[in-house]
């Protein structure tokens, strides 16, 4: 599967002819590389004494093997990553045969990488005069076996953090779980969260996107040691370290694409995902899990949850989908409620598993990230590793979030059981609303009392949650692109001073008819 290829040319020029020779290797960790083919070569005097030779190359990817249980379903070569050498002061233009994204990335020290421009590498194309003799290739920067070796050895050093292995890969490979949580408190006060990642081992930003997520959440920080109170977690980041370490593209080493062998019996299921749901059955014996988060990359150029349909599950369950991607798009710029996908739950996804075991008391859902920009904007910021830790930190917040978890400098209050009749309850069915329930005013001037018994002193900023459209798209479409969502999360209010440790209070009035009354986030300035 992996290569060294060595391409020797002849190499025409306008005075003269030599020789040259330019080496592809893909002979290490992660790498993938399917074969290459010269497609032209020749020198151009550019100006005298600098003359730039000019290479072409067809690049072929690296198909995963071919799927022994679903035999319909093509091999994928998404995933390249290759080093070449040989190429100082060249002009090389590559074409990507079988996958490729706008901009992809490059390395001289397989180290440090960046995005090539858009002139340099529009779909599947590279075309660039190289600096350095030898340069590395990637659909996204990798995110390896060794890597995560190195991110679990920091991890598991921190305070409620341990490493299992809850069952072993084709190639027996540990499946390496992480457990994160406060064990002074009792498991059954905290909210219990699944995360994974990897399925397709392509996919190497949504492993950045979960880097920043575990660091924030095993992270020695009022707020991380805050959601460890609250929270048990378990994440695994690779659910297919085989993949990974072989430079697959969307299988495992048997050819079989894990995210859809979840409804399969026992005698057509491969071994990994055998070990992920008896994890499941464990985890749900006594209770549902309450969150679960799948998380994906995709070649469109935004991020999105993909989110089940109201129609296909039920409604409250459609609202409270929104109510956590609605929350993960505060406070960031790398994804909107516009951007959402719809479908259906499906046995054969790790979402559908735990729809048929535990319905809508668990919240199952994929998240995506893109390879390239965010929300369609290529105007914009495209993915690096630092934003997208900062969207896993931010889809950590809307959990705690979601899950009306309060940390020290981020502050949940609910609204009020006791709220008076000036308020009528929203209809689900219509409109979003955080928690228990939401109100909305019959009247202008409606008033509603928010209070804690006890905030510590200080500056903060009053958020309140305000209801988008509890919608989905019509049969035979899968996103709202068009559509007006609300704004479907926080939307600030006021500055507050709380001038004592002690009781907080909070009025709010109606500023017209249909306001919306729901919770309240307090931010530590």
């Amino acid at each position: 599967m992996r290569k060294l290829i060595i391409a020797s040319v002849l190499t025409v020029a306008i005075c003269f002819t030599c020789n040259a020779q330019v080496i592809f290797d893909s002979n290490f960790e992660s790498g993938s590389l399917g074969g290459t083919v010269l497609i032209d070569s020749m020198n151009f005097c550019v100006s005298p004494g600098d003359t730039v030779q000019h290479l072409s190359y067809l690049i072929k990817g690296s198909f995963d093997p071919v799927n022994p249980i679903d035999t319909t379903l093509a091999a994928s070569a998404a995933w390249y990553y290759f080093s070449m050498s040989g190429v100082k002061g060249k002009q090389v233009y590559l074409t990507f045969e079988d996958c490729g994204t706008h901009r992809s990335m490059y390395s001289y020290d397989n180290v440090t990488w960046q995005h090539f421009d858009m002139n340099e590498a529009p779909r599947q194309k590279v075309d660039k005069r190289f600096k350095h003799d030898t340069v590395y290739f990637a659909l996204y920067v990798p995110y390896t076996y060794s890597y995560l070796q190195k991110r679990f050895a920091s991890w598991t050093s921190r305070e409620g953090t341990t490493l299992d292995t809850i069952g072993y890969s084709f190639e027996h490979r540990p499946l390496q779980m992480l457990h994160v949580t406060d064990p002074s408190i009792p498991q059954n006060k905290k909210a219990v969260i699944w995360i994974q990642g990897r399925q397709h081992t392509s996919e190497t930003p949504g492993s950045w996107m979960l880097d920043g997520l575990i660091e924030s959440l095993t992270s020695d920080t009022d707020q991380g040691r805050a959601l460890r109170q609250q929270i048990d977690a378990y994440i695994l980041p690779f659910t297919n370290p085989d993949g990974v370490v072989n430079g697959l593209s969307r299988s495992n080493m048997t050819g079989v694409n894990q995210e859809i062998n979840f409804g399969r019996s026992d005698d057509s299921t491969v071994v990994e995902v055998k070990a992920i749901k008896a994890m499941f059955e464990k985890l749900t014996a006594d209770r549902p899990v309450d969150v679960m988060i799948n998380s994906h990359s995709q070649h469109a150029d935004h991020a999105t949850f993909w989110m089940h349909t109201g129609r296909s599950t039920t409604y409250d369950f459609l609202r409270r989908q929104w109510v956590l991607t609605g929350l993960t798009c505060c406070f960031n710029d790398y994804i909107t409620p516009t951007d959402m996908l719809f479908s259906s739950p499906a046995p054969r996804y790790p979402e559908g598993w735990f729809w048929s075991h535990t319905g809508d008391r668990t919240l199952a859902i994929t998240i995506e990230t893109p390879y390239t920009c965010y929300s369609r904007n290529r105007d914009g910021e495209w993915t690096s590793n630092d934003n997208l830790r900062v969207l896993g930190e931010r889809l950590l917040q809307a959990t705690a979030e979601y899950l009306e978890i309060s940390t020290p400098d981020r502050i949940i209050v609910e609204t009020p059981d006791n709220i008076s009749s000036d308020w009528t309850p929203i209809d689900l069915n219509q409109e979003t609303y955080m928690g228990r329930d939401g109100w909305k005013a019959i009247r202008k001037g409606a008033k509603v009392i928010y209070s804690l018994q006890n905030l510590g002193k200080g500056e903060y900023e009053i958020y309140r949650y305000i209801p988008g459209k509890n919608i989905e798209p019509p049969e035979g479409k899968d996103n709202i692109v068009s559509e007006e969502t609300g704004p479907l999360g926080w939307v600030k209010e006021a500055t507050y001073t709380q001038r004592r440790d002690g009781r907080f209070k909070y009025v709010y009035r109606a500023k017209q008819e249909g306001d919306p009354a729901d919770a309240l986030l307090l931010i530590r300035k």
